[in-house]
C-alpha cells in the first residue's frame, strides 16, 4: 500500500496530536494538519485515508467560525473513510449525526470530568475491533464539561457514571470518543495552566495532584494510543 496520508482537524495548539504524532512518524503516515485558529482551507477530505478530530475548548453549540466547515466536511467523510473524533471532535460527529451536544449535567449539577477516569466498556465495546485488547474497566484522561446524545442507528462503547455516553461508533468506522488518547504529561502541564480558570470553576482539583497522576499514567496512555491507532490503521488498510 502506497504511504498513507491522515487529515487532521486541530482547533487550538495546545491540543496538537502529541502521542500520535509519534505514532504516525513510526508508521511512516504522513498528518496534513489544519490548524483552525489561522487562516485556513481545508483541503478534499477524500483526498485522505482518515479523518482525525482533535479536541478543543469551545463547544458545539458555540457555533465557533470554523464550525460549519468542520461539520459539512464530516458528513462528506461518513460511510467513506475512516475517522475518529477525541473530546470536542467525538462532540461534532455526533452532532454531524444529528445528535445533540449540552453541558453535561448529573443530577441537576454541571459535572465536569478533568483528569484520569475508569470507563466501563460495553459488550458492544468489548468486540469493537478498533478496541481490541483493551480491558474492562479502563483508565483514561478526561478534559470535557459538555455531553452529548448517542446518534440515532450508534452503538455505544464506553460508559461511566459521571457522563453516560464515553465512546461510539456509527457504521464500520466512525468513532467518538469523548475522552483523549494523545495527551503526554507535558500537555497536561499545558492544559492547566491555559485551562486554569475553566478547571476550577464548579469543580475541585489538585493540580499538583493531576500533575503527578500525568507521570504516574504516562506509560499507560502511551501504550494506550499505540493500540488504538494501530487497530484503526487495521481498519484504515482494509478500506
Amino acid at each position: 500500500m502506497k504511504n498513507l496520508k491522515f487529515l487532521v482537524f486541530q482547533h487550538v495548539a495546545h491540543e496538537h496530536p502529541g502521542l500520535i504524532l509519534k505514532w504516525a512518524d513510526r508508521n511512516g503516515i504522513t498528518l496534513d494538519i489544519v490548524e483552525f485558529w489561522k487562516p485556513y482551507k481545508i483541503p478534499d477530505v477524500l483526498s485522505y485515508n482518515a479523518l482525525v478530530i482533535m479536541g478543543g475548548p469551545m463547544g458545539v453549540y458555540d457555533n465557533y467560525p470554523s464550525e460549519k466547515d468542520e461539520l459539512a466536511a464530516i458528513r462528506k467523510a461518513l460511510g467513506k473513510m475512516p475517522l475518529i473524533g477525541f473530546c470536542l471532535g467525538s462532540q461534532l460527529l455526533a452532532h454531524a449525526l444529528g445528535a445533540k451536544v449540552y453541558p453535561n449535567m448529573v443530577a441537576g449539577k454541571r459535572v465536569k470530568e478533568i483528569g484520569y477516569y475508569e470507563v466501563d466498556l460495553t459488550k458492544e465495546g468489548k468486540s469493537e475491533p478498533i478496541l481490541a485488547g483493551f480491558k474492562s474497566p479502563m483508565t483514561v484522561f478526561e478534559w470535557h464539561g459538555d455531553s452529548f446524545d448517542l446518534p440515532l442507528g450508534a452503538k455505544l462503547l464506553a460508559t461511566n457514571k459521571n457522563c453516560q455516553n464515553q465512546a461510539f461508533v456509527f457504521g464500520e468506522n466512525a468513532y467518538g470518543f469523548l475522552f483523549h488518547f494523545e495527551f503526554s504529561p507535558e500537555m497536561v502541564d499545558r492544559q492547566i495552566e491555559i485551562d486554569r480558570k475553566w478547571i476550577h470553576q464548579d469543580h475541585q482539583i489538585d493540580e499538583e495532584k493531576l500533575r503527578l497522576a500525568a507521570r504516574e499514567y504516562a506509560g499507560l496512555m502511551a501504550k494506550q494510543c499505540e493500540k488504538l491507532f494501530n487497530n484503526f490503521l487495521r481498519l484504515v488498510k482494509n478500506v
